[in-house]
């Protein structure tokens, strides 16, 4: 499956996509903003990277001007723990992302997740998408601000945050109905 913007081609890993792949999972910031380690290991990558290309809406983010890999954007089944509070419209997603440190600031990802977001919403119609953040990784809520996703939900004391803080996550969505008002795309 391939997706397509401006400037973005928005497409399943391969292994060749390898070496952008470590480009920015090894980075100090990436990981960290969502949540995780930077990786260190180049095996450990390698065998995620594997997990990445088996997902069936797990889109590299292609740079066109470059050619170059520099992130992702997921849509998945929404994690249910982390959205434990609320009522969640049955066949519901849920998108994830991330990006190189050095496209950030330059509109790349709202860019490749609008184009998610209407792919999940007219082509495979699911009702609604969520989406959330941990409270310390603001750069991510301008991300969800901007597309207009809108808060339902906090949770206070999520996790640990990977410098041993505890975090509380955001949690947004969008409906089927506001995306048509809010993108009124044409049929």
């Amino acid at each position: 499956m391939k997706l397509e913007t401006e400037r973005l081609i928005l497409r399943g890993y391969t292994e060749k996509d390898f070496e952008n792949y470590w480009e920015y999972v090894s980075q100090s910031k990436v990981g960290p903003m969502c949540g995780w380690q930077a990786y260190t290991d180049k095996q450990k990558a390698r065998e995620r990277l594997a997990i990445e290309i088996a997902k069936p809406y797990q889109f590299a983010i292609v740079l066109k001007k470059e050619n170059k890999v520099i992130g992702s954007v997921e849509l998945m089944d929404f994690k249910q723990e982390r959205f434990c509070n609320l009522e969640i419209p049955k066949g519901a997603k849920e998108i994830g992302y991330l990006l190189s440190e050095k496209y950030w600031g330059k509109g790349i990802m709202p860019e490749a997740v609008k184009k998610v977001m209407e792919f999940a919403f007219l082509a495979l119609q699911v009702p609604c998408i969520v989406i959330c953040h941990a409270d310390a990784n603001k750069q991510s809520g301008k991300v969800q601000d901007k597309l207009g996703f809108k808060q339902v939900g906090y949770l206070k004391n999520h996790g640990i945050w990977i410098d041993g803080t505890s975090i509380g996550l955001v949690q947004r969505w969008m409906t089927r109905e506001e995306y048509m008002r809010l993108y009124k795309p044409q049929a």
